[in-house]
C-alpha cells in the first residue's frame, strides 16, 4: 500500500494595523481608502508583471519590481508581503533561479492572502 501525503504550505500573514491606522489618521477615511486601493492595484499589477518575467526567466526585470512591491506593501502595513517581496528581489538580483522560483511560490501564496485580508478589513469600503 502506498501512502501519499499532500503538503499544503501555510504562511502566516502579518498586517501592521498601527501602520494602516496611521495612514487613515494622516489621510482621513476617504483619502486612506483611495490610497490603499491604489496601492493594492499597483501591487496586483506589479505581481502580474513579475509573473510574466518568472515564466520567461527574465531575472533582470524581476528584482526592481519585487522591490517596489515590497516598498508599497510596507506603506500600507502588509508586512509579510513586503518581506517576501524583498526576498524575491534579492534572489532575482543574485541570479539564483532555484531560490527565486521557490520564493515566487511563497510570494503568490502570501500575496493572495494579504490582498484578500486588506479587502476584508473593517472600516474599508473598498
Amino acid at each position: 500500500m502506498t501512502l501519499v501525503h499532500e503538503f499544503r504550505p501555510s504562511e502566516r500573514i502579518i498586517i501592521d494595523a498601527a501602520r494602516l491606522e496611521e495612514v487613515f489618521r494622516r489621510l482621513g477615511d476617504k483619502g486612506a481608502e483611495a490610497f490603499v486601493m491604489e496601492a493594492v492595484e499597483a501591487i496586483s499589477d506589479l505581481l502580474a508583471e513579475v509573473d510574466g518575467f518568472v515564466r520567461t526567466d527574465v531575472l533582470t526585470e524581476i528584482a526592481p519590481r519585487a522591490q517596489l512591491v515590497s516598498r508599497i506593501s510596507a506603506e500600507i502595513g502588509l508586512t509579510s508581503l513586503a518581506r517576501v517581496s524583498r526576498d524575491m528581489g534579492i534572489a532575482a538580483s543574485r541570479d539564483d533561479v532555484v531560490a527565486y522560483r521557490a520564493v515566487w511560490e511563497r510570494l503568490v501564496r502570501i500575496g493572495d492572502r494579504s490582498l484578500s485580508q486588506v479587502w476584508e478589513l473593517p472600516g474599508l469600503s473598498i
